[in-house]
């Protein structure tokens, strides 16, 4: 009995390993015949680099959604969020439109009290808040389509339409959050890097008088011109005029500043702080805030007393900004030369470059 018991579990064990390779057999054999039968991830990345757009990015979409098996949603949406940023789309509001339209309607939203409360289907949730939030951090800004979208998957009461209510609520508020900053001078326009720079040093520039000044020079080692970007304001050349010839210049570069979505390097030229500028809302009295009847009228105070100006801060001085197209000695030394020109009195000064290594003036933050 012992060695019968045997012989029928070594048949079965071979009758599974013949069935096992006789189906997968079959597997690859339907897929020869059929091309359209392909892993979730081999849609996009079997697409050559030249040809991955939004035209085969939305014909991958739309095979998956032709496939009648009506699942996998949750791992099509996810293999298609890690392939955006290659094709280009991780700003355009379609492609999220047609990403959360895989959702299949109906069958995810809530039918009782119990499912409302509970969150339901929480896979497929999470997966819709992820590409809600892939939004929000590309800014790109939803619409009443989007929410009509995640309404008609999900139903009225759950976690991905509350976000994407937020979202409506909160995002058109927040856009225009930087005061310093026009972004219909931005948004959606191919801008040189040259004109971004124009408008970096706008924003950074609070002086309503600062002049920006367009500068060319030729570099040693190449043989094509340069340009910089040169910001400096009248008050600025005042407060350079007055300096002591004794103190030290210095052009700190390559800083950054972001405008939306680009990086821009900027370098500044500053002093350090001048000594016996006053704060501009304090007094040498120190008035009392509780003694009303002591306060001092603006006519009162001392007319001789040293307030501190919008370029006077309380850890250096700024007398300049500018722009690099390429960052570098020689950049440097043509905008303390083009500076020279409107302020003569620089030439007095001893200017220290402290320059890191050089890199490209604007970037993209992917």
């Amino acid at each position: 009995m012992l060695a019968k018991g045997r012989f029928l579990l070594r048949s079965a064990v071979q009758n599974r390993h013949q069935l096992a390779s006789s189906s997968s057999a079959i597997g690859k054999r339907q897929d020869s015949e059929n091309p359209k039968i392909l892993h979730v991830d081999q849609q996009f990345s079997s697409v050559p680099r030249e040809h991955r757009n939004r035209v085969t990015f939305h014909a991958a979409i739309d095979l998956f959604k032709s496939n009648k098996q009506n699942r996998g949603h949750v791992e099509f949406i996810n293999t298609a969020m890690n392939y955006m940023k290659e094709y280009e789309l991780h700003k355009d509001l379609d492609t999220y439109k047609a990403l959360l339209n895989v959702f299949p309607k109906g069958k995810l939203i809530p039918t009782n009290t119990f499912q409302k409360i509970f969150l339901h289907y929480p896979v497929q949730q999470n997966c819709c808040v992820k590409v809600l939030d892939a939004m929000e951090w590309h800014g790109v800004q939803p619409d009443k389509e989007i929410a009509d979208i995640v309404v008609n998957a999900f139903g009225e009461w759950n976690f991905a339409t509350k976000k994407v209510r937020r979202m409506l609520y909160w995002m058109p508020k927040m856009k225009h959050m930087n005061k310093y900053l026009d972004r219909r001078h931005v948004e959606n326009k191919d801008l040189k890097a040259i004109e971004l720079a124009a408008i970096a040093l706008k924003m950074m520039a609070r002086d309503p008088g600062t002049d920006l000044d367009y500068v060319h020079y030729s570099n040693t080692l190449e043989l094509d011109d340069k340009w910089i970007v040169s910001a400096q304001s009248p008050l600025q050349e005042v407060v350079l005029n007055e300096m002591d010839t004794k103190t030290h210049l210095y052009v700190d570069a390559p800083r950054k500043v972001y405008v939306m979505d680009k990086t821009v390097q900027y370098a500044v030229l500053s002093s350090d702080p001048i000594p016996g500028v006053l704060e501009e809302f304090l007094d040498d009295d120190e008035e009392d805030v509780n003694r009303f009847s002591e306060w001092k009228s603006p006519w009162e105070r001392d007319p001789f007393r040293k307030e501190r100006n919008l370029h006077q801060q309380s850890d250096q001085t700024v007398l300049a900004l500018a722009v690099f197209e390429e960052t570098g000695q020689e950049a440097a030394a043509a905008w303390i030369n083009h500076l020279q020109e409107r302020c003569s009195k620089i030439q007095e000064f001893d200017v220290l470059f402290r320059l890191q290594s050089a890199t490209a003036s604007v970037q993209t933050v992917p």
